[in-house]
């Protein structure tokens, strides 16, 4: 009996696997959720499946042998581009800026114009109907009349310019002196190198022989039994022959001056330091010869210009000197507004004439011309340069000063960069200026303004001398009815902050140590000027103490 033979299990159909894939985050939800699967399920209803072309990876590239060199990459065989290239930049265009090559030489004709301007500047007043005409112009009428009478009728004038420094007195006198008709012997001297008479003297007896090529003291008997020498020549003779003068003579030079050839001016820049010599043998005698002149007896006329800035050097002089001088006195002044202190700096940045005339002529200096003066009106009033120069001019009106600020940004003008800038301006500017002796002072701590801000109250209540215990009342004071105060009131802790402000010299002793005097009742004065507390707490942003502070203006 044979056995059964078991039939094979009937294989089911089993469920196809879901294909697992990463969602896409930057796609949508609804487009992303069976781009991949390539089996529809029965579960959910069978639709066409499409590729994303955005899905598919990059076709591979192919890598070259490293045997053999790969063509595709070779500069050789690659197709030339249809477009032109790039134009190279042109380096000269970088170079020259805004200015052409032809205006290079008038650039710097310009600044050689403007740097002579600024040797000498000239003042430019303001016409205004309803003030009086500038005194620098009145006292340059007045010196041009006096020198023409010496010049011109033979006078004997003598007279003192009067103001403050760098108020145009040196520059009136040299003006009168180039405009006369006729071209008088100049004697310059100064009280700052001539000390002495004597020296004063041999300088008067130099300069006259260095103008005039005569010996003034021919009457003078030598010594008869002196050789000659052979190895000294005529020309050394005559000026060593002065220093072997004696003194007694020399005073005789000035008798004789009348009678050179030519009318003779004498200008004695600081005067007032000649009425300290002993017995002012030197103004006696020069102004004993003006006075002496007469007109129509054969002689020139002779003047004497002083130059001071003490307004009392008249009642320096002796009786017998003072008596000889003529009283003349005539004032100089600074600008007296800034809109003068503009227009002398516009004047100077504006020069009429530019090294060679014949360049005046040519098309391009006319054309350089216009766009410089130009640039220069929008520099001067630019709120930046207006600024400056009203910081300076409230400091000090010296012409030079703005004469020095103007040199830097004269000098740096290249090609490349033509035109004044403000930024030059301020460089310049910050150079020329001191730098702050307490920059630091909004840094500091609150006892230590409190302190400072003390001692504004008790110079405005009439102590500018101050002691430690008038500091300590007075911050206490404010402390207890000040209820917004962010520090207790400790005596130590301002008691140390007070030494701490003496050791940076904030606060310096009005006399010396004394063993009688205790420590707390020296007496001592503020060096921070109050305009630098005001600024200092302004910047620490206190308000409390701005208010504080705003009591004792």
């Amino acid at each position: 009996m044979g056995t059964k033979r078991k039939s094979a299990p009937t294989p089911t159909r089993s469920r196809p696997a879901k294909r697992i894939t990463r969602r896409d985050k930057n796609n949508d939800q609804e487009d992303s959720d069976d781009q991949l699967d390539c089996l529809p399920t029965p579960s959910r209803p069978t639709r066409r499946v499409q590729f994303s072309t955005a899905s598919l990876p990059p076709p591979p590239v192919p890598y070259p042998s490293p045997s053999k060199p790969s063509l595709k990459n070779s500069t050789q065989l690659q197709t030339p581009s249809l477009s032109p290239p790039p134009r190279p930049a042109s380096p000269t265009k970088k170079i020259l800026g805004n200015l052409l090559p032809h205006h290079h030489d008038c650039l710097d004709d310009y600044k050689r114009a403007i740097l002579h301007n600024l040797q000498s500047p000239d003042v430019v007043h303001e016409d205004d109907e309803d003030l009086n005409a500038p005194a620098n112009l009145l006292a340059s009428h007045h010196v041009t009349d006096l020198l023409r009478g010496t010049t011109e009728r033979n006078e004997g004038n003598s007279c003192l310019l009067l103001g403050p420094r760098s108020s145009g007195k040196t520059r009136i006198i040299e003006d009168c002196v180039s405009q006369l008709p006729e071209q008088p012997i100049v004697v310059r001297l100064s009280g700052w190198i001539h000390q002495t008479d004597r020296l004063a003297m041999r300088e008067i007896a130099y300069q006259l022989d260095q103008q005039t090529s005569s010996t003034l003291l021919q009457d003078i008997p030598g010594d008869p039994d002196e050789d000659e020498n052979p190895f000294v020549s005529s020309e050394s003779e005559a000026i060593s022959g002065l220093d072997s003068i004696p003194t007694a003579h020399l005073h005789a030079l000035i008798s004789c001056i009348p009678t050179l050839p030519r009318s003779t001016i004498v200008i004695l820049d600081a005067f007032d330091l000649f009425t300290l010599h002993p017995r002012q043998s030197l103004l006696y005698s020069l102004l004993d010869t003006v006075q002496s002149l007469r007109m129509g007896s054969g002689n020139k006329g002779l003047a004497v210009v002083g130059l001071t800035t003490r307004m009392d050097t008249i009642n320096m002089l002796e009786k017998r000197v003072k008596s000889r001088f003529s009283g003349r006195m005539i004032r100089t002044a600074t600008p007296r507004k800034i809109v003068e202190w503009i227009n002398t700096a516009r004047g100077i940045l504006m020069p009429r004439h530019t090294g060679d005339d014949d360049r005046m002529e040519v098309e391009d200096e006319s054309t350089f011309r216009e766009m410089w003066n130009n640039r220069v009106e929008e520099f001067l009033s630019d709120n930046k340069t207006v600024r400056i120069l009203e910081e300076t001019f409230s400091i000090t009106r010296d012409v030079r000063t703005l004469s020095r600020l103007l040199i830097q940004p004269i000098l740096s003008l290249t090609p490349a960069s033509p035109w004044l800038t403000s930024d030059q301006l301020e460089q310049s500017a910050v150079t020329q200026r001191i730098r702050p002796p307490y920059p630091y002072l909004h840094q500091l701590n609150y006892p230590s303004l409190c302190l400072l801000i003390a001692s504004v109250h008790m110079e405005k209540t009439g102590y500018p001398a101050i002691t430690f215990e008038m500091l300590h009342e007075c911050v206490r004071d404010r402390i207890r009815t000040s209820s917004s105060a962010p520090i207790q009131l400790n005596g130590r802790s301002i008691g140390m902050t007070f030494e701490t402000l003496i050791s940076a010299r904030m606060f310096v002793a009005v006399a010396g140590p004394s063993s009688t005097i205790g420590k707390e009742f020296v007496r001592y004065r503020c060096a921070v000027h109050r305009q630098d507390i005001k600024q200092a707490v302004e910047k620490c942003g206190q308000t409390n103490l701005k208010t504080w502070l705003s009591k004792g203006y």
